[in-house]
């Protein structure tokens, strides 16, 4: 009993003590690279710029992003949340035990009438409108 649980908790060690080894390897034969010239590091400005898309940098201030982000992101989270929410609704009350009762439809109507609402709200406030 005992060799069997040893023989099956070996690969996880083994597993763990790779991912230890090898990471701490590689910056060990990297530093020691540096050091005695194999891989020479050449420090210039262009090497310590931000290379973002293969067009220089205009500034160096970070640039402002449109605030749309932002609400296409909450709105995002908000109707995520929603499908994570009906899916194991639908699984639990119509696929596995085909009985469909009153109080989980009013439920789950309820539910998408409030979601309806917040989805008709955002489109007259203008939130999903990129360009105001």
């Amino acid at each position: 009993m005992e060799q069997s649980y040893l023989q099956e908790y070996s690969l996880l060690l083994i597993f763990v003590v790779l991912s230890i080894v090898v990471p701490i390897g590689m910056l060990a034969a990297a530093k020691f690279g540096s050091k005695f010239g194999i891989t020479p590091i050449r420090s210039s400005k262009i090497k310590k710029s931000a290379y973002e898309g293969g067009h220089p940098a205009f500034s160096e201030k970070p640039s402002l992003f449109s605030f749309g982000y932002f609400y296409y992101a909450l709105l995002f989270v908000a109707f995520d949340v929603e499908t994570v929410l009906i899916f194991p609704w639908a699984v639990s009350h119509g696929l596995i035990t085909n009985v469909w009762g009153i109080i989980p439809f009013l439920g789950i109507m309820f539910f998408l009438a409030v979601l309806t609402v917040s989805f008709i709200y955002v489109w007259l406030k203008g939130c999903l409108e990129w360009i105001k």
